[in-house]
């Protein structure tokens, strides 16, 4: 009779606590999430660097448009200022035109009587009057002018001729003074200023 063979109890294997398990993928987890949070970080700061450093980029170029935008118009306003500044010849004929301008100012106040007759003239620092003779002579002409060098400008206060310009050069000769016309639109001193006039007096 065969025998029986014992069968030796395997011994059973021991399980792997459940604890160690949720220990190890915890801290995996962790892991990740601590990758995840440096890569995050990196990633942020790599932005904020690069739009920091385009902000910057933008600050100075502006400021260097404004700086080259103020040099060139200081450069600018030099040369208008250089440019408009007269020349000593320039000048010189400046204050020649001034002085020929007191000159005639002064030469041409006093009363002169037209030499072809019917018309007196009348200058002084404030305007002219010009009066017409006889008893059925016209009113008056009553205005100011403006004297630049040789070049006498009128304008009539009152009618007739409110307002109009006449411009006359001047010449002198010893002791009359003649009016060339240079352009006037007043009919009435058009036909009486150019001739000569003799002087009469004048006034201090």
């Amino acid at each position: 009779m065969a025998k029986k063979i014992k069968k030796t109890a395997s011994k059973p294997k021991k399980k792997r606590s459940s604890g160690k398990r949720k220990s190890n993928s915890l801290i995996n987890r962790v892991i990740v999430i601590i990758f995840v949070l440096i890569l995050a970080f990196f990633l942020v700061f790599s932005l904020y660097k690069h739009v920091g450093n385009r902000v910057v980029e933008k600050q100075v170029t502006q400021t260097e448009i404004k700086s080259d935008a103020k040099t060139e118009a200081k450069t600018e306003a030099k040369t208008k200022a250089k440019a408009s500044e007269p020349t000593a010849k320039e000048e010189k004929k400046i204050q020649q035109k001034k002085s020929e301008t007191a000159a005639v100012q002064k030469s041409i106040q006093g009363t002169w009587q037209s030499t072809t007759g019917g018309a007196f003239l009348t200058m002084d620092k404030n305007g002219y009057r010009l009066d017409f003779m006889g008893v059925d002579g016209d009113a008056p002409i009553i205005g100011t002018y403006t004297v630049d060098g040789d070049i006498i400008t009128f304008i009539n206060k009152e009618d007739p001729c409110k307002n109009v310009k006449g411009l006359y050069e001047v010449k002198f000769n010893k002791n009359e003074i003649g009016f060339k016309l240079k352009s006037d639109d007043c009919t009435k001193r058009k036909a009486t200023l150019p001739t000569e006039w003799e002087w009469l007096n004048t006034e201090e």
